[in-house]
């Protein structure tokens, strides 16, 4: 039996069920390049698909990393769909303070090189 694919009105209806809100990116793309919105929606469904890791703890993984790569509107779609999860306001805050940490610890590790050229220098 051949299954029936999802419009691309469809698709983002879904997106907003679960968001809690329209996925204007994805709109807007959908506007100039459908199939880049399905091959988004696929590569999620393909990340979010593993089983070792709970459905919680995987939209906190990505609302940190979202943190730390300075993406709000993706640190906001996945506060709305962890919220829409049960996912508590005390787990979301921890989440964003652990991405707040790494984040600083990057800057550290980053400038390794020029903590070893001062240390090194005769000034």
């Amino acid at each position: 039996m051949e299954e029936k694919k999802m419009t691309i009105e469809q698709l983002l209806e879904a997106m907003t069920a679960k968001m809690g809100k329209s996925p204007e990116t994805m709109v807007l793309l959908s506007q100039v390049n459908e199939s880049a919105v399905f091959e988004h929606v696929a590569n999620q469904n393909f990340a979010m698909s593993g089983t070792h890791i709970p459905p919680k703890y995987k939209l906190l993984i990505n609302l940190a990393a979202s943190a730390a790569m300075g993406a709000e509107r993706c640190i906001n779609n996945y506060t709305n769909m962890a919220l829409k999860s049960g996912v508590s306001k005390e787990e979301i805050v921890e989440a964003l303070i652990l991405a707040r940490f790494v984040k600083a610890s990057s800057v550290m590790s980053a400038a390794t090189d020029a903590l070893r050229l001062a240390v090194n220098s005769d000034k």
